[in-house]
């Protein structure tokens, strides 16, 4: 343990993120493990001494049982009181739009009735934050997937002004997948604060993608597990 949190405290000095007041995640797709990955730097900032104000604005494919939904596993590792079962309100706070048709946001809302405005979702994420307070904010989804009616997360990156992290699943076809996306967090004006490959599966013999991309990218780039 002692090693992981070295290496992961090393990569958020190194991206700078440990000293930012907040930051985006987003992936390279969907399903490529932006919670899984969350849950780790939530951890390990407040190891660092940092109280982590967790937000994931729009949730849809929500799940009956909370404790399997990507809100409740960031607020759990932020040490909010949400409980086994989780508690409504904190829950609320942390992601007030979930829906439960696993399709894109503004879709799955559109099903219950409800649209999804950008400036809206933004207002959920705070700005005013006391200094030891860390903004952490999830999208849904990749960087161009939609997640309002009228915008993509990259738009809602763009509104909040947060460094962004990239996570990528580690496998075949990654490297084109994550050059797009920080291309694209960089044509938005944004800093492109760092690259985790989340690796899920057994990569074929010969194949190194963080190898290849800290050759091919500008951008502290690590692998998880963080061995």
């Amino acid at each position: 343990m002692g090693m992981i949190i070295s290496t992961l405290a090393h990569w958020l000095e190194h991206s700078g993120i440990g000293n930012a007041q907040g930051v985006f995640v987003t992936g390279t797709d969907t399903g490529v493990g932006k919670t899984r990955i969350g849950v780790q730097l939530i951890q390990i900032l407040r190891v660092l001494g940092r109280e982590v104000i967790p937000r994931k604005p729009v949730e849809s494919g929500w799940a009956e049982d909370v404790s399997q939904t990507d809100a409740w596993q960031l607020a759990n590792a932020a040490g909010l009181p949400v409980g086994v079962s989780g508690s409504i309100p904190v829950l609320d706070s942390v992601c007030p739009n979930h829906f439960k048709a696993a399709i894109s946001p503004p879709r799955a809302a559109a099903l219950e009735g409800k649209t999804l405005k950008m400036l809206d979702i933004a207002a959920t994420c705070p700005t005013r934050l006391k200094d030891n307070q860390y903004l952490y904010v999830e999208g849904a989804g990749g960087f161009y997937s939609p997640i309002t009616h009228d915008g993509l997360n990259a738009d809602l990156a763009q509104t909040l002004g947060l460094p962004v992290v990239v996570v990528a699943e580690d496998k075949l076809g990654c490297l084109n997948h994550t050059l797009l996306v920080a291309d694209a967090v960089r044509q938005k004006g944004l800093r492109l604060a760092g690259v985790i490959l989340n690796t899920r599966h057994p990569t074929p013999e010969g194949m190194d993608n963080l190898s290849d991309l800290r050759t091919h990218l500008n951008a502290p780039t690590l692998r998880y597990p963080f061995h």
